[in-house]
């Protein structure tokens, strides 16, 4: 098993503040229809059986009006709650298939928020090996995937079942942006950029790849496990202790950042 320094923090941060907007929203929009009704009940007695003013009916309306913008802030709340907890749900499973294939001389940093100058980003997986290091974006993309991993593509485009085809923008992107950042925080040390790879993971079962120049670059979570454990066979360019050294130096970067 490989050395797990950090666990996935960013969506469980998210998921707990989503959950706290359910639990008011679903508060709130219970007390807003309760008072809508009773002023509009109130409001019609007020105006029709003792000839009163509008401004009881007017405040019901308003309330009512509130109350339906929050139902659909419900609405949307509880799919995104549905999808991040998707999201989660698959970055862990990778996190946890790194772990366990992975040799004990591995160090795996889940999450990694990385400063580097006026420059940041979020690395879903970075792992610190004697070949190398190893950037991996993990998406939750389903269906067939199409596009070039060139940089020239920006475009890329997700085809489901029914044949229907939604943009996405090419990950390739991202994932390169990080290792640039990340080899800018490198400097100095004794690995090349060349040994600092840059990888897109798919972990759906319904992800069909249909990516040119995807080799080594877009992969199932098997294929990258697979990639990085055939370095092992190679000469190393680090020794241990520069592994320990790099993983836990990111570590303590990450924290004091």
């Amino acid at each position: 098993m490989a050395n797990t320094l950090t666990t996935e923090r960013n969506l469980l941060q998210r998921q707990q503040a989503i959950k706290k907007e359910l639990t008011w929203l679903k508060r709130v929009r219970l007390l807003e229809w309760a008072l809508a009704g009773f002023f509009l009940l109130a409001g019609g007695i007020w105006k029709y059986a003792m000839d009163g003013g509008y401004g009881l009916l007017v405040l019901g309306g308003f309330l009512a009006f509130i109350a339906l913008g929050h139902a659909a802030r419900l609405k949307e709340s509880i799919q995104e709650q549905a999808e991040t907890e998707n999201v989660r749900g698959m970055k862990e499973k990778m996190a946890a298939l790194l772990d366990e294939k992975l040799a004990n001389d591995h160090y795996i940093l889940n999450d990694l928020r990385l400063k580097v100058g006026r420059e940041k980003c979020w690395i879903d997986h970075l792992v610190v090996a004697p070949s190398g290091l190893f950037v991996i974006n993990t998406l939750p993309w389903s269906g067939k995937i199409i596009g070039d991993t060139s940089r020239q593509s920006h475009t890329w485009k997700i085809q489901a079942p029914d044949g229907s085809l939604r943009p996405a923008r090419n990950p390739m992107g991202r994932v390169l942006r990080e290792r640039r950042i990340l080899c800018n925080w490198l400097k100095g040390t004794n690995l090349i950029w060349e040994r600092v790879f840059p990888m897109v993971a798919l972990p759906s079962p319904e992800a069909d790849i249909q990516v040119r120049n995807a080799a080594n670059r877009v992969m199932t979570p098997e294929q990258t496990v697979t990639f990085i454990n055939d370095f092992c066979f190679e000469k190393p360019v680090l020794s241990n202790e520069e592994v320990e050294k790099l993983a836990t130096g990111l570590n303590d970067r990450q924290n004091k950042g």
